[in-house]
């Protein structure tokens, strides 16, 4: 019996600290807007805009909900086949804002960066995903401003396999 006691204690304190459990966040397929990927979204609300200028197609995906969760997706004609060379291609360019403040996290396919603001930093990210000759960029929506954590999120859910 003092067993069984000790169980039910355990449970009901591990039931406390996990929580309710999340809604999974939900796939947006962007080949309905010209771009070969799937992403994931927050599972409240998010708004989708599109448009197309000179070759480039650029879809943001934003939160509507509580979730903070704001991308933005660049797809146009690859300037390479090498996934190594456009990555770093976008390491040149991040460089080059006078905010930068550091890579956080580096990989093949992209990396996360800290972008020095008034006040406190805020983070963003970087992610490439070539398709034949086709490049697509993954990055935040500009002029959001987001902690590590939140970007470390919008991070994986625009991974491609």
């Amino acid at each position: 019996m003092k067993q069984f006691s000790i169980f039910l204690l355990l449970a009901s304190v591990l039931s406390t600290c996990i929580g309710p459990t999340s809604k999974p966040w939900k796939s947006i397929d962007l080949k309905a807007y010209g771009i070969p990927a799937v992403v994931l979204t927050p599972p409240d609300s998010t708004s989708v805009e599109n448009f197309e200028l000179a070759g480039v197609k650029d879809v943001s995906i934003t939160s509507t909900g509580s979730t903070p969760y704001a991308i933005q997706i660049y797809s146009g004609k690859a300037r390479g086949q090498k996934l190594v060379e456009q990555t770093f291609r976008q390491i040149r360019e991040v460089y080059s804002n006078p905010d930068f403040g550091k890579i956080v996290e580096q990989h093949t396919d992209g990396f996360i960066y800290e972008v020095k603001g008034q006040g406190e930093n805020r983070y963003s990210f970087r992610y490439v995903h070539l398709v034949r000759d086709t490049e697509v960029v993954f990055t935040t929506a500009l002029n959001q401003r987001f902690s590590l954590e939140e970007v470390k999120k919008m991070y994986e859910a625009v991974k491609q396999e």
